[in-house]
């Protein structure tokens, strides 16, 4: 009997969670039986399961009251209002929902970095480090299963084998170039996420953060502008920019380098800073970011695959 898989998420609003559906996605493309658990948080540590079943409960009626609206309106009312984040499936579609998971012995539960301890209580945990991860002594167990989404987000003492399960799959008919014609000289828009707390960060930006906007309207932004400015260096929305055309700017940290960031794998269409040499690069090769696309889309599927023969070894 193939095992099941349940994987705990947040919905799609950016891309740990698209990583997480397109996981769900490519195992049920295997055969197996895999579903995605939405939760309201992340933070629940060892013996807070009233506490998780609580908060969940509310979630759940909250959620459920969304998706009634969501399809009774009509889905395209809904893709702009920032509240209704996820609720539209725009990149990864029709994923399995379980509402109240049944967790068995042959269920396997898939917990991204952002969760503590084992609020489902299986017996076969992978956690999944899309980020680097923060655990503390008792927010896991010494027999579940670390993976990592890139090799600079592991944490060798928790995944010796380093254990790389990368599938940052982009969904090629929504992210795309539309506009083909001129955009307004220099102007620009912005992606902060994950480098909120950075300290060289412009007190006022001189175009809109992107952040919490629907996918669409964040593909509508990279067509409008002649530059996206991130100051979150790992984020996939850099590549998404450049696939669009705009000249997609990372701001580095203090004290590294371009080098430092495309021998993590950043290959082409971005530029590290604004010197010449780095938005001539960013130019010259955005074209290939398409088909570099295609390549890792193809070799997700094959990272998945390689995921569950590990997953059937590993909790046979």
């Amino acid at each position: 009997m193939k095992m099941k898989y349940v994987i705990v998420s947040p919905r799609q609003h950016h891309g740990g969670p698209i990583v997480l559906h397109v996981l769900c996605n490519e195992l049920c493309k295997l055969g197996y039986d895999a579903s995605i658990y939405y939760m309201s948080g992340g933070n629940y540590r060892k013996n807070c399961h009233i506490e998780f079943w609580l908060k969940q409960i509310r979630f759940i009626m909250s959620d459920f009251c969304k998706i009634v609206l969501v399809k009774l309106l009509g889905e395209k009312r809904f893709l702009h209002d920032p509240r209704f984040r996820g609720y539209v499936d725009e990149s990864v579609k029709d994923c399995k929902r379980k509402y109240i998971p049944y967790v068995g012995r042959d269920t396997i539960v898939v917990y991204p970095e952002i969760v503590y301890g084992n609020p489902l209580r299986a017996k076969n945990v992978v956690r999944y480090l899309l980020y680097y991860p923060s655990y503390q002594k008792g927010d896991y167990d010494n027999t579940d299963l670390f993976v990592a989404f890139r090799e600079e987000f592991n944490d060798i003492s928790l995944n010796p084998e380093n254990i790389i399960i990368f599938c940052p799959y982009l969904n090629l008919e929504l992210y795309k170039r539309t506009n083909f014609g001129s955009r307004v000289a220099g102007s620009k828009c912005y992606i902060v996420r994950k480098g909120a707390n950075r300290t060289d960060l412009p007190k006022k930006f001189d175009g809109p953060v992107l952040d919490d906007l629907a996918e669409i309207e964040k593909v509508e932004a990279f067509n409008r502008y002649e530059y996206c400015i991130s100051y979150d260096t790992q984020t996939g929305y850099s590549d998404i920019a450049a696939l669009c055309g705009c000249i997609s700017v990372v701001i580095p940290e203090e004290g590294k380098k371009p080098d430092d960031y495309r021998k993590e794998g950043t290959l082409y269409g971005i530029a590290y800073g604004f010197s010449e040499e780095e938005i001539a690069y960013a130019k010259e090769t955005q074209h290939m970011v398409k088909k570099q696309y295609i390549k890792i889309n193809q070799k997700c599927a094959e990272d998945v695959k390689k995921f569950a023969d590990i997953c059937r070894k590993r909790f046979k």
